[in-house]
């Protein structure tokens, strides 16, 4: 989801890079040195390689750009384009010192121009960026770091209603979980699921929402609740492993023994993998990557210890 979500951020470089940012910026940054046709085709060939993951190849490339532009001096917009999408694929690779110090450099760039007197973005790139830092304060673990990026890019989109990128919320919302806000994450699930489901009409995206709402839900100790947005969402979405993990562990917790393993089995059947959430012993998957609250990694514990590691997969559903 982290992937597709920076690809809809990205959006507007690798639209400017299709045509290689062919708009001067204003006279006071521009330079009179044009790049030469080589050096276009090795920034087009860099948007291509990340696009098509070749991720070695377009952080080298992109880093010839760069080196290439500031050597023509080149203006803004074109320079913290190439920044952020060095970024990119620079957190894609999992390097997010590298990642952040190329999107702190580009928002130093836009910082002048970037929010108008409102406190609102005066382009769309500027709040973008935010939220790809905060991503490499996530991987960096600086969660509230990361926080305070999301909160930025909120306030830029305005701060409130449907014109705030709903990916951004779900982003601060797993942030604001890791520090114990868990009202505050609760909220921007809701927020961006609304916002999902009303103006996207994008159903995965909503149901993925819906999906963090009730995790977060089960960590406030609202199970109940928690387990009728898990049931609610794999109706609509029936492959979401996470639901029916859920699911399976609280049913076992509550004697619901034919249930439980109903659900365990239909996710691990081969229609969406269970694998990941066998791994549920401190530092592992479950704990330190999909960071589920303690009460319900404990229950998934119990629910593979008691069922002999759920090996009983062919109960229909």
């Amino acid at each position: 989801m982290h992937i597709l979500a920076r690809r809809v951020l990205l959006k507007q470089s690798f639209a400017l890079a299709a045509v290689l940012l062919p708009q001067p910026p204003p006279p006071v940054f521009a330079s009179k040195l044009e790049p030469s046709a080589d050096a276009v085709r090795v920034a087009k060939r860099a948007f291509q390689a990340f696009d098509q993951r070749d991720l070695l190849v377009a952080e080298a490339l992109f880093t010839q750009t760069i080196d290439e532009w500031r050597r023509l001096d080149r203006g803004p917009e074109e320079l913290t384009a190439l920044l952020v999408a060095r970024a990119g694929v620079r957190t894609d690779r999992t390097d997010f010192l590298a990642a952040k110090a190329d999107l702190d450099e580009a928002l130093e760039i836009m910082k002048p121009t970037g929010e108008k007197s409102t406190g609102i973005g005066a382009y769309r790139e500027y709040p973008d960026a935010f939220v790809q830092r905060g991503l490499a304060n996530e991987g960096l673990r600086n969660w509230r770091a990361a926080i305070r990026d999301y909160d930025k890019a909120v306030s830029l989109w305005g701060g409130e209603g449907d014109g705030v990128n709903p990916f951004a919320l779900t982003y601060r919302a797993r942030a604001r979980a890791e520090v114990g806000d868990y009202e505050g994450a609760l909220n921007d699930y809701r927020w961006a699921s609304s916002i999902f489901s009303r103006v996207d009409k994008n159903v995965e995206q909503a149901s993925y929402a819906r999906a963090g709402e009730a995790v977060t839900l089960y960590g406030l100790g609202q199970r109940d609740e928690a387990v009728k947005i898990s049931r609610s969402v794999v109706t609509r979405m029936q492959g979401l492993t996470d639901m029916h993990v859920l699911l399976a562990a609280d049913a076992w917790d509550r004697g619901e023994r034919e249930r439980a393993l109903k659900e365990w089995s239909y996710a691990c059947d081969g229609r969406t993998g269970c694998a990941r959430y066998r791994d549920v012993g401190e530092g592992g998957w479950l704990v330190e990557v999909r960071r589920w609250p303690s009460a319900l990694v404990e229950r998934q514990r119990t629910f593979l210890a008691e069922s002999r590691g759920g090996l009983v997969t062919s109960a229909s559903r």
